[in-house]
Formats: structure tokens, C-alpha cells, sequence
């Protein structure tokens, strides 16, 4: 796991702890706690800390998350374009030149069931993967930063040719 997902993991731990310590004071103080004269005042005034202190804690979690989400990126106008379609066992990779160092646009479809495309780079490091349903066009995009043969998989069983269901492509300099 990389240091990025550390420092997010940990957030969200954190977070979390956080909350069941919230929930835990609730339950005790409603339940277990003293009954005594509760000034409503000073009860609005520190539910109101609290819901800001969450709030800020929340934001804070998106802001440095959000950008290390791996959709949402588009291709330039440059990118290569590569049209693949997932089916039952196989997968339909046209014989399109694929750079390295360019940005290379996936556009992936299934006419029959979900697949699930999974890229490796030539030494079989997992590099991506982006569901595939039927009916739907995926899209993804990526930069192969190094010329060599790639291979993929489907990593969403598809029935029982599945395991079958692997290709290659060349990654030219």
C-alpha cells in the first residue's frame, strides 16, 4: 500500500474512532449518566461545536481524498483511442497502434454480461481495471509509460469461459 493510501486509511480510522466515541458519549449520557437540571443553553451551544467540529473534520477528509480518485480524468484531444469489447470469452482488441508516453483512451463495451478489464504490464504488475456492463460504454484513460506487451484480463466472473478470457497488446516506443 503506497504512503497516500496510508495517510487516507489512517483519516478514515481516525474518523471513525471518533465517531463510535461520539455515539459511545451519547449512549452514556442518556442512559447511564446523572439525571440532573440539563441548561438547554449550553446543550444547543456545544451541539453546535460538535456539528462543526464533524463538519470540518468531513470537508477536511474530502479535500484530501478527492484527488487521488482515479475516474474522472478526460483525455485530451490527442489521446489515443482504443475501442475494445468484452464477450463471452473474449476480449475484441483491434490491432491499433498504442504509443508509450501518449495518453490512450479505452472505450470498452459488453453486448452480453458484465466484464471486468484488468491491465498488467509486461513484468505482471496489476496497472488498472474498469468494470464493463452490457449495454454501457466505459471509458478510461491511461498513459503507458513504458513500450512492451501488456496483457488483460476479466477479473468479473462471466460465466464458464471466464478463466479463458485474457488478451494481449503491444505497447510500442
Amino acid at each position: 500500500m503506497g504512503g497516500i493510501a496510508v495517510i487516507i486509511a489512517v483519516s478514515y480510522g481516525l474518523l471513525g474512532g471518533l465517531v463510535v466515541l461520539v455515539i459511545g458519549a451519547l449512549v452514556w449520557s442518556s442512559t447511564l449518566g446523572r439525571h440532573r437540571d440539563i441548561d438547554l443553553r449550553k446543550l444547543a451551544e456545544r451541539e453546535k461545536t460538535w456539528f462543526g467540529i464533524v463538519v470540518v473534520l468531513l470537508v477536511g477528509l474530502l479535500f484530501g481524498t478527492i484527488f487521488f480518485t482515479p475516474y474522472g480524468r478526460s483525455a485530451t484531444s490527442s489521446a489515443q483511442v482504443v475501442k475494445v469489447s468484452g464477450e463471452q470469452f473474449a476480449w475484441v482488441f483491434p490491432r491499433t497502434r498504442i504509443r508509450a508516453g501518449r495518453e490512450v483512451e479505452f472505450e470498452l463495451t459488453s453486448p452480453d454480461v458484465n466484464h471486468d478489464f484488468a491491465v498488467f504490464d509486461p513484468q505482471h504488475t496489476f496497472l488498472f481495471q474498469i468494470q464493463v456492463l452490457p449495454g454501457k460504454t466505459s471509458l478510461y484513460t491511461y498513459t503507458f509509460d513504458k513500450p512492451g506487451r501488456y496483457t488483460v484480463e476479466c477479473w468479473e466472473y462471466c460465466g464458464v469461459g471466464h478463466d479463458a478470457m485474457t488478451t494481449a497488446f503491444t505497447v510500442t516506443p
